[in-house]
């Protein structure tokens, strides 16, 4: 059985962190968490100066959700973060549609995975609704992953989008059980599809980290696109019933 970490994207709170960077990070650590994802903002702070200050905190690098882009120079900043702070992911997504850019995207793919492991680390493909369009009979995630190596290209599934595509996120979790170090847990509202803090909406987020238990996904990462509370309000919302689930 699987001993995962909680993790938090940390796109979910962008605005405190803007405003308070190393408080908020220091905040996170009293609740508990014990890792972040970043996305594109290191708080102004040089790769070194970084690293210094998450080792001061005790707080891991889970991911990094960077732009495809990236991996055409792979001796860009980006990555000087990845190795400064003992960050093992690096993540894209694709909003879709997949009609027409699947083939390029199984390509960027295929490539970002390559240079990853070239760098180190390991790549993997963050999912939203538009993979479940189907292109002759089949989703255009799975077509995705077929097409790559289980290896290079690896998965960070995300539930809410997985449901708003239409689809049962413990299935996939089963589906992709050794390819997947990452999930982004997410609540979809009772009443509508929006986002809402853990274990506040309608899915169900026990079953998810019972299946996860069984793969072998390191890390269940709290990220919530768009927040009715204020940011961090719901961080501590979602991180607390995130690790109330996790320790049963």
């Amino acid at each position: 059985m699987q001993d995962m970490k909680i993790g938090i994207q940390l796109y979910t709170i962008r605005e405190p962190l803007k405003q308070d960077f190393k408080g908020v990070m220091r905040d996170l650590a009293r609740l508990g968490c014990d890792g972040v994802e970043f996305a594109f903002y290191f708080g102004d702070m040089e790769p070194d100066e970084l690293a210094a200050f998450l080792k001061e905190t005790g707080i891991s690098t889970c991911g990094m959700h960077v732009n495809a882009k990236e991996f055409d120079n792979p001796a860009n900043q980006t990555f000087d973060y990845a190795r400064a702070l003992g960050c093992k992911y690096v993540t894209i997504s694709h909003g879709g549609p997949f009609r027409d850019t699947l083939e390029d995207t199984i390509r960027i793919c295929a490539k970002a995975g390559k240079e990853a492991a070239a760098q180190g680390l390991t790549f993997t493909y963050h999912n939203h609704a538009a993979e479940f369009e189907k292109i002759n009979g089949e989703y255009a995630l799975d077509i995705l992953f077929q097409r790559t190596d289980p290896v290079q290209v690896q998965a960070e599934l995300d539930v809410y989008w997985i449901v708003k595509g239409g689809e049962c996120p413990v299935r996939y979790i089963k589906k992709y059980a050794q390819r997947l170090p990452q999930i982004h847990m997410k609540d979809m509202a009772k009443d509508e599809e929006v986002f809402t803090e853990l274990g506040q909406g309608r899915i169900d987020l026990p079953a998810v980290v019972a299946a996860a238990r069984d793969t072998v996904c390191q890390w269940l990462i709290y990220e919530q696109d768009v927040c009715q509370r204020p940011q961090f309000e719901s961080a501590k919302i979602s991180l607390e019933y995130l690790r109330r689930i996790v320790k049963k």
